[in-house]
């Protein structure tokens, strides 16, 4: 019986190793249909004992063999059982591609909200777990790409630029589509002679690869560029080539996109057949895609995924109670020994910082009496103003609410002792006392709004953006993204007079419709970006600027170590500000969790 248990486990083995080599060859042949048929018979075998990294990159083969046959509802099926197997590998990057994957997948089903939210979500775990720089560069792609599509080019470039940011830079065979994407961006907001060295780099590098996929997208924009630079001969050949590509890539939705672009090319230049016949060719190939059945798949299979998580983490956390409890007398020993060695070092290592430590006192000393006398020469001149603005109102606002109060008092005193005069006084001066109840809570909430000390940065924001919206002159959305604990008084204020200052200044100069305010904490920086679409000025004026809001914004700014960009054109319109704030976590007295800024070195 043994013998025979034995054999069937050594068959299964030898199965489930078939299943992974012919999975991995028809991957590399293109025959997606068998590729996900293989998948399928591999998974079949799989078991407790199955290598998870094994296990994911099977999945994976098996989602983007569907995604390029243009089945969704398979791909993203495919994409988090991936996620599950490589959350079990506890490898940083395996975790880091999956989440990038299905990020994609909604961009593709062009569900860019979806794709924007797990995009974001895989870059926190990838920067909190270490993930490479390569796979950080995919998450940051797989965000940009949502926001571009959805019609944000501005967030779009942030994320983009940021994979030309990392240290170290990934190889730049790794990274080829970022090329390509920086210059559809680009291409979208007109900026075609910025848009052209990118998208041939793209070419080049894909070239290298053999990368089907990539080059006909580069051909693509290319094509659109020269467009609209009015070379229509060259941008014929390289719709031409485009269409090549998407057909070796074997891509449904490359195929899709491409004769989507033609159609378009055809129509601009009157040659209406031809816009016809590549019209029906995207239509064909959309409506293959876009079935009223798959729409519901998504949520299912949103719910089934978060109930596996859900469980296998229960499992996870008990096998790991089990092994603690199984090794806890080696690690005691092991522990005492690292201790050991931990206190020596430490003892040396202290007196060696304690000389340095007093030759960079001096230093240190001087550069904080500098940087005090910086702020509190802001600080007095907010102050200054701030009394001024308090005082205006008070003598505006206040003031005349008072002495309409003493004249209504006054012919009370005088009135000729009729009851309903008597009582028409009274009422009014009810009316003036509301006025000056509603005065003083405007004025207490000039001063420091009770929602931002009670209930923090978010909700004090909130509660800033619904007044104005209550004017109905202007629409203000605020979107917040892993906030969930308090940061410092300083901070707190310091962030909410900026938006509050940076806002009002938009409204005042630049009379937008819409305003955008959105806060996302990643593991070690606090990014707000604030975006309008008023009319563009200018950011250079900034420098130069006498007045005292700018001045104060800044002054904030730099309180909190923080950095800042200020992305505007005149002549066009809209107009992005974007703050990134290095953050840590530290322990109060009370034993209670906050969040504080970092200082510089």
């Amino acid at each position: 019986m043994q013998a025979f248990t034995l054999a069937a486990m050594e068959a299964k083995c030898d199965s489930i190793n078939y299943w992974f080599e012919e999975t991995e060859r028809l991957w590399a042949a293109r025959e997606f249909e068998s590729c996900k048929q293989a998948a399928k018979n591999y998974f079949q075998c799989a078991n407790q004992d199955t290598k998870p990294e094994k296990a994911a990159l099977i999945a994976r083969r098996a989602s983007r063999s569907a995604l390029n046959l243009g089945r969704f509802e398979e791909a993203l099926r495919n994409a988090l059982l991936g996620l599950q197997w490589a959350e079990k590998s506890k490898d940083p990057n395996l975790l880091a591609f999956q989440y990038a994957d299905i990020a994609v997948i909604y961009h593709d089903f062009e569900e860019f909200e979806n794709g924007t939210r797990y995009g974001k979500e895989g870059l926190f775990k990838a920067q909190a777990s270490d993930a490479d720089t390569r796979h950080q560069a995919y998450i940051l792609n797989s965000i940009a790409i949502n926001f571009d599509d959805w019609g944000k080019p501005d967030s779009a470039l942030h994320y983009h630029y940021k994979v030309l940011k990392l240290n170290p830079l990934p190889d730049s065979l790794d990274i080829q589509f970022t090329f390509n994407n920086i210059g559809n961006t680009l291409l979208k907001t007109h900026r075609l002679k910025e848009a052209e060295p990118f998208l041939w780099t793209s070419i080049r590098l894909a070239k290298k690869q053999d990368n089907y996929y990539n080059q006909s997208s580069s051909f693509t924009n290319l094509g659109q560029v020269y467009q609209q630079l009015g070379k229509h001969e060259d941008a014929s050949r390289f719709f031409d080539s485009a269409l090549v590509y998407a057909k070796l890539a074997n891509s449904i939705e490359k195929l899709r996109d491409t004769y989507l672009d033609r159609s378009n090319f055809h129509k601009a230049l009157g040659q209406y057949e031809l816009a016809l016949e590549n019209q029906g060719m995207y239509q064909q190939l959309r409506d293959s895609i876009y079935q009223i059945d798959r729409l519901r798949m998504f949520s299912e299979l949103e719910a089934q995924y978060q109930g596996k998580i859900k469980d296998q983490q229960i499992m996870e956390q008990e096998q790991e109670i089990i092994i603690q409890k199984a090794n806890f007398n080696k690690i005691v020993l092991i522990s005492s020994i690292l201790l050991l060695t931990i206190i020596f070092l430490t003892i040396i290592h202290f007196l060696n910082q304690n000389r340095f430590k007093k030759q960079q006192l001096l230093l240190q000393k001087e550069k904080e009496i500098e940087i005090k006398e910086a702020y509190i020469h802001a600080a007095l001149e907010s102050q200054e103003s701030e009394r001024k603005r308090f005082a205006q109102d008070l003598h505006d606002g206040f003031g005349q609410l008072i002495s309409a109060l003493r004249l209504n008092i006054s012919r009370l005193q005088h009135s000729s002792g009729q009851l309903e005069s008597r009582m028409e006084v009274v009422e009014k001066s009810e009316g003036i006392l509301a006025e000056m109840h509603k005065e003083i809570r405007n004025i207490a909430f000039n001063l420091m709004p009770a929602t931002l000390i009670q209930f923090g940065l978010k909700e004090g924001i909130r509660e800033f953006a619904q007044r104005l919206n209550q004017s109905g002159k202007i629409s203000i959305e605020v979107s917040v993204f892993g906030m969930e604990e308090r940061f410092g008084e300083l901070q707190e204020i310091s962030l909410y007079r900026v938006v509050q200052e940076w806002v009002n200044n938009t409204i005042k100069y630049a009379s937008p419709q819409k305003i955008s305010i959105q806060l996302t904490r990643h593991e070690d920086e606090l990014s707000l970006i604030i975006e309008d679409d008023g009319k563009g000025f200018d950011p250079s004026i900034l420098e130069n600027a006498s007045g005292n809001g700018w001045r104060n914004i800044q002054s904030r700014l730099q309180r909190i170590n923080a950095r800042w960009e200020v992305d505007s054109t005149i002549g066009r319109r809209g107009t992005t500000f974007i703050v990134d704030i290095p953050i840590k976590e530290f322990e109060t007295e009370a034993g209670h969790r906050f969040l504080s800024t970092t200082g510089r070195p």
